[in-house]
């Protein structure tokens, strides 16, 4: 197991071994290099702990443990793990700030404990089969035991096709679950595990309409406190910078803080079209700043070998085009830097996806008279599809920003015992509930909750890992995103303003240029990819006749797709990426999966 997670920790690996479990660790080092070892234990050796992550809170820690007479053996800040669950049980976890995955064993009481961070930031699966109880950072490592079946769950095609990831708990993949961000599990040798969410986002914002200066003056100071925590590291650091808001604003509160400068990754597209390269004003911040730039040149030609590959890194079948240039600017970044700060999760917490301005859109559309908008809908004329969707309720219609197949859609593409509904009984509890909310809260509701830890971070972990990167999100520092998804939604978008109160605060630091740029988005060229240089391999893969996906999917509807596809056909082009990625997903696994010939660890721990 910790063989096949060997990119997650390339500097040191341990494990103990108690009354049948075992507990492994790979470590990436980036605190106290020399004596950060793990696992870590308590003075007495009675509690054992495995940690993936950082604490940004760790120096308030490990004060509180000193002051009750603890004593610690190294700087890193997941030592404090045992102690914290010696003064205060279970409710520890309530105490950190960070990104983290854990593991506890109490040899007194033979109790286990696992754990998610908040946003689930780092990744932790679940293998249960029999007696054995299994888990790892990634599914590599479970894949190594002789209970992984690696048996593709049907069960969440729907859902994969709907959302362009499977959301949590579940898996593609029979027998394997996610840990749930901000949930832990407690198994006692005598009795059935127990699990519980700790933390959830808030799903409602208040209707108070506070002080604009007194928000963005609170918003400000936590956001530079949040920085400087995220800046602590005893290896080189740096950060991503597109030349938008999100990362723009970082880089200002983070050069304020870092002695020297600090070194901007920016990724660009060369000689196409300024959609796809935000160079001037990524320039213009680092002049401004004073940050040392390393431009990143794309290449328009990704190979089939590379989309491999990427598959088989990410672990689960997901879509995000925008693996393609992450994947290129971290491996570049690796090269000089261990830790980058990265501007992931602005957008969702702070409204900033253009998808979000259609919720004003539609509550406009929605004074027309319902009769009316149907008949017009009828019709076939101009401006229908817009007004069909008013005609929908919000918690029918949403599958997220990375929505890509409607369930009619799925219908028409699954062959028929595979049309089950596209929602788990977590996500339509979710909806349930939701049902009564303002349509903007309850997106970005389901978007904090399933799309950001599941699309978003799950992405920049497993590109970051697997060039020894760890990457940073300070927009997901929980206390971050408890205050934006509080705020009253006329904070959030003003119109067609995305993003405002950050916005208000990106003023005090960065130039007009930047502060009222609209959003652009991270460059990925896919339109042009999948016509291009990636359409031949599109065809073979999905008409192959020994295709995975072919057990599933109904061969005509993927060839109706695939003869949609043309120059500025940018839906087809997403759909056909989506079933891409699944069969490269299915492949890879089986072909690449790395085998255990020793003796089978019935824990395995999150490197």
């Amino acid at each position: 197991m910790l063989s096949a997670l060997a990119h997650r920790g390339p500097d040191d690996e341990g494990s103990a071994v108690d009354q049948g479990l075992a507990l492994g660790i790979r470590r990436l080092a980036v605190r106290d290099i020399q004596g950060g070892r793990q696992p870590y234990r308590s003075e007495d050796g009675s509690i054992i702990a495995v940690f993936n992550g950082e604490l940004y809170n760790y120096a308030e820690l490990a004060a509180t443990v000193r002051t009750h007479g603890h004593c610690l053996r190294s700087r890193t800040d997941g030592e404090v793990l045992v102690h914290l669950y010696e003064l205060e049980g279970y409710q520890f976890v309530k105490s950190l700030r960070g990104m983290f995955a854990f593991a506890i064993w109490d040899k007194g009481r033979q109790r286990l404990l696992l754990g998610r961070d908040h946003v689930g930031q780092k990744p932790l699966y679940l293998l249960e089969a029999g007696s054995t109880l299994a888990f790892a950072s990634e599914m590599k490592a479970l894949s190594t035991l002789n209970e992984y079946t690696g048996t593709c769950n049907p069960d969440h095609l729907a859902a994969y096709l709907g959302h362009r990831f499977v959301p949590a708990p579940n898996t593609m993949v029979q027998g394997i679950r996610k840990l749930c961000p901000g949930e832990m599990l407690v198994i006692d040798s005598d009795g059935p595990p127990r699990s519980w969410i700790y933390w959830q986002p808030p799903m409602q914002g208040s209707m108070h309409l506070d002080s604009i200066e007194d928000r963005r003056d609170e918003l400000d100071a936590l956001l530079r406190d949040t920085v400087e925590t995220h800046l602590d590291s005893d290896v080189p650091l740096g950060l991503f910078l597109s030349g938008g808001l999100d990362s723009s604003l970082l880089a200002a509160l983070a050069a304020q803080k870092s002695r020297p400068s600090l070194t901007a990754w920016v990724a660009y597209y060369p000689t196409r079209s300024t959609r796809y390269n935000e160079m001037t004003w990524a320039e213009e911040v680092a002049r401004r700043f004073g940050l040392q730039l390393r431009r990143v040149e794309m290449d328009w030609a990704v190979s089939p070998e590379r989309l491999s590959e990427l598959a088989y890194v990410l672990d689960e079948p997901m879509a995000d085009p925008t693996m393609i240039p992450l994947d290129v600017v971290a491996q570049a970044a690796s090269e000089a830097q261990t830790v980058m700060l990265s501007g992931e999760g602005a957008d969702e917490i702070f409204a900033g996806y253009a998808g979000y301005g259609e919720a004003d859109a539609l509550r406009r559309m929605r004074r027309i008279p319902r009769a009316f908008r149907r008949w017009w809908v009828e019709q076939g004329w101009y401006g229908g599809p817009a007004l069909s969707r008013s005609l929908q309720p919000l918690w029918h219609r949403y599958r997220g920003v990375g929505f890509t197949f409607s369930p009619d859609e799925q219908e028409g593409l699954l062959r028929p015992e595979y049309c089950l509904s596209d929602r788990s009984p977590a996500v339509q509890a979710y909806w349930e509930n939701a049902r009564t909310w303002p349509d903007l809260e309850a997106m970005q509701g389901f978007d904090a909750r399933w799309f950001l830890s599941d699309d978003v971070l799950h992405k920049a972990d497993r590109i970051g890992m697997r060039h020894g990167l760890e990457i940073r999100v300070p927009y997901c520092d929980f206390r971050v995103v408890e205050f934006a998804l509080a705020l009253p939604a006329s904070y959030r978008r003003v119109g067609r303003v995305d993003k405002w109160l950050l916005r208000q605060v990106a003023r005090s630091y960065l130039p007009r240029t930047i502060t009222a740029r609209p959003k652009q988005g991270f460059p990925t060229p896919l339109t042009d990819l999948m016509t291009g240089t990636l359409s031949g391999f599109v065809r073979e893969v999905l008409t192959d006749p020994g295709a995975r996906i072919r057990e599933w999917l109904q061969p005509h509807a993927v060839e109706t797709l695939l003869s949609r596809l043309a120059p500025g056909a940018g839906a087809t082009a997403r759909q056909l990426f989506v079933l891409l990625m699944l069969e490269l997903w299915a492949q890879e696994m089986g072909a690449r999966r790395p085998r255990s010939s020793g003796t089978l660890a019935t824990v395995g721990a999150p490197s």
